[in-house]
C-alpha cells in the first residue's frame, strides 16, 4: 500500500507523514522544486529506513495534475491506495488571487491527480473556516449553512470544500481542524 500526500513540507502535513510512516508502504510527496530544503529537513528528523520510504514527486498543486508529468501518473497509477491533499494557503492575510490558485485550484488538481492514479480513498484537510463567520455550533453534517464568506479565506477554504463534494469521484473523507 502506498500514500500520496500534498502539504507534507509544512507544518501539519510534515508531522502527519512521521505518523504516517508507522505503516507500511511508500509516502510519495508532492514537492515544489522550490521545496527541496524542506523535504530534506522533514527527511532528517526521521530515523533511515523511514526516509528512505519517503518518495519526492516534484510538481506543484496549482498546475493541472499538480504538474505531474505523464510517467509520474503511470508509475503512481495503482500503487496509492490513500491520497492525503494537505497543500494550501493556511494565511488570512495572504492575497485573494494566492489563495484562489492554491486553495481551488489546488484541490482541484489534487483531486484529478488522485482519480488519475486511482487512489482508493482522497482524504481532503479542510478547515473550520468553511463555516465563515457562523455563529454557533457548526455540525460536521453541515456545509451549505455556512455564512458571511466575504473574507477571501472562508470564500476558498469553502469553495475547495465544495470541489472535493462535488466533483471528486472516488471515495473522500474531510476532515476539518480548528486549530492548529
Amino acid at each position: 500500500m502506498g500514500y500520496f500526500v500534498t502539504g507534507a513540507t509544512g507544518f501539519i502535513g510534515g508531522f502527519f507523514v512521521e505518523q504516517l510512516l508507522a505503516r507500511r508502504g511508500h509516502v510519495y510527496v508532492l514537492v515544489r522544486q522550490s521545496s527541496r530544503e524542506k523535504l530534506d529537513a522533514l527527511k532528517s528528523r526521521l530515523p533511515a529506513a523511514a526516509a528512505e520510504r519517503v518518495i519526492a514527486v516534484y510538481g506543484d498543486i496549482t498546475a493541472p495534475n499538480m504538474g505531474l508529468s505523464a510517467n509520474d501518473l503511470s508509475v503512481l497509477n495503482g500503487n496509492v491506495s490513500q491520497f492525503f491533499h494537505f497543500a494550501a494557503i493556511y494565511d488570512m492575510a495572504a492575497d485573494e488571487a494566492s489563495q484562489a490558485a492554491a486553495n481551488i485550484n489546488g484541490t482541484i488538481n489534487a483531486v484529478q491527480a488522485a482519480q488519475a492514479m486511482q487512489a482508493d480513498c482522497f482524504h481532503h484537510v479542510s478547515s473550520i473556516a468553511v463555516s465563515g463567520l457562523f455563529r454557533g455550533t457548526f455540525r460536521e453534517d453541515m456545509f451549505e449553512e455556512a455564512e458571511n464568506l466575504d473574507h477571501a479565506y472562508f470564500r476558498t477554504k469553502h469553495e475547495s470544500e465544495k470541489v472535493v463534494r462535488q466533483q471528486c469521484k472516488i471515495p473522500f473523507r474531510i476532515y476539518r481542524p480548528s486549530a492548529v
